[in-house]
């Protein structure tokens, strides 16, 4: 997987000591310079440059849109040390929660979801399952600088939503009206919150051959627990690896990690397996396996663990061809995927069919079976006006992990002023790899 982005170093300051005991105390210093740092990373003194460096770095975000727009500065040691600074700072911004500030007196809660996506840019849908004697009522929220989930969590308990946990949505986060339920355990962190939703314990015997000196060994038992990953829509999630735990115990403190599973630091030996398709969503679920150390144990009292996961960073789109219905046996390259249009013809009732062939050359993931898999959600047909098209997309085979064939299939449109194809596009996507830590407590056990 490519790893986008390093972590953020923050180095932070020390205070200077009064000269004088009954000195007044110093006014707290003036935000620094940023246009002033960034031309001292050019000083030929190096502790001017170093001491340039840490103060822009404890600047964090909020110096980025200087930095970004310096990048092209001519002294090289300053572009050197920004190519050090943006990418952990860039990292950050991605991660950070949306802030919610939100101040609505008596409002229906359709107006205040509105505010949540007129600040957010993320959609909701499901909200039209509320009942109509339900939307008369009116709630009160004050809200300054709260994180994007637990706002949002706020908004659902009391208007009786809760987040469809099965649901794969490109573009909504879905909501299902469910007045008398509520989600009683759930750890946030940034842009994420993980939901436990139970526990799957099993018990089984065989006995139609027992060893004699190991009759112990005919008994089975097995005990998972289930997550739930939510994520913000700026940061869809493309896979999810197996969960990492570095701690479990019951209430009496005794470990639920299974045996082996543990390395020096506490930590799960195991690779990262990543599973999900490759498709973008904002939920994804996930488990993990525990023992039952007791059959006295009635409660979880910690698991603490980290879930990784590959997130869609970001996506650049590139025009392929503007006359794809004229693009039959042509080729054509953008970055590391070529397309061959291998034909175009023209269906009963103005349908038109497309077949093309990609290959993928990307030495990123040489073993990533879901980039090529994850194609349709990265093509995209335009009319010459820029509107987007609804097609059918299929694949008719595959030459490898890097190579497959597709036929799109695209008719007349129901809005008339959506002409016929004639742009394809490609988004490239620029992958992030990260993970989640989570903490939770007091599960009940089943």
């Amino acid at each position: 997987m490519l790893r986008l982005l390093s972590p953020a170093l923050l180095i932070g300051f020390g205070l200077l000591p009064l000269s004088r005991a009954d000195a007044p105390p110093p006014k707290p210093p003036a935000p620094p310079r940023i246009e002033s740092l960034i031309g001292q990373l050019a000083d030929q003194d190096f502790r001017r440059r170093a001491a340039a460096t840490r103060a822009l770095a404890a600047l964090g975000t909020e110096a980025l849109p200087a930095l970004q727009q310096a990048r092209s500065h001519p002294d090289p040691e300053v572009r050197r040390r920004l190519d050090e600074l943006i990418p952990p700072m860039e990292r950050m911004l991605a991660l950070a929660p949306k802030q919610i500030t939100l101040h609505m007196t008596n409002r229906p809660i359709r107006e205040i979801f509105g505010e949540l996506s007129k600040q957010t840019g993320y959609k909701f849908a499901g909200l039209e399952n509320q009942p109509g004697e339900q939307n008369k009522q009116v709630y009160t929220f004050d809200f300054d600088g709260v994180p994007f989930w637990q706002a949002m969590d706020q908004v659902c308990e009391a208007g009786g939503f809760v987040l469809q946990q099965n649901y794969q949505s490109d573009d909504s986060l879905r909501l299902f009206y469910q007045p008398d339920s509520y989600v009683p355990f759930v750890s946030y962190d940034g842009a994420f919150k993980v939901i436990p939703t139970g526990f799957n314990y099993s018990r089984s015997n065989h006995f139609a051959q027992i060893m004699r000196n190991r009759p112990d060994q005919q008994r089975f038992e097995s005990l998972h627990v289930n997550l739930t990953l939510a994520v913000e829509p700026k940061l869809p999630i493309l896979r999810v690896g197996s969960v990492r735990l570095s701690m479990a115990e019951d209430e009496e403190r005794h470990s639920m990690l299974p045996a082996g599973t543990e390395t020096a630091n506490g930590m799960w030996a195991g690779r990262h397996s990543y599973y999900g398709g490759g498709y973008r969503s904002y939920v994804q679920q996930t488990q993990a396996l525990l023992i039952l150390p007791s059959r006295t144990s009635r409660t979880v009292r910690i698991l603490k663990g980290v879930i990784p996961v590959t997130l869609l960073a970001d996506q650049k789109p590139a025009v392929i061809t503007d006359r794809i219905l004229a693009a039959k046996g042509k080729k054509f390259t953008s970055g590391a995927a070529t397309f061959i249009i291998e034909d175009v013809s023209e269906l009963a009732g103005k349908q038109h069919q497309i077949k093309i062939s990609v290959t993928e050359d990307s030495k990123d993931s040489p073993n990533d079976w879901t980039r090529i898999q994850s194609l349709q959600q990265r093509i995209e047909l335009q009319d010459e006006k820029g509107n987007k098209e609804q097609f059918y997309f299929n694949s008719i085979g595959s030459n490898g992990i890097n190579s497959a064939q597709y036929t799109l299939t695209v008719g007349p449109n129901d809005n008339a002023k959506i002409g016929p194809p004639a742009r394809l596009v490609y988004y490239s996507w620029i992958l992030m790899e990260h993970e989640v830590p989570f903490e939770l407590k007091d599960l009940p056990l089943p």
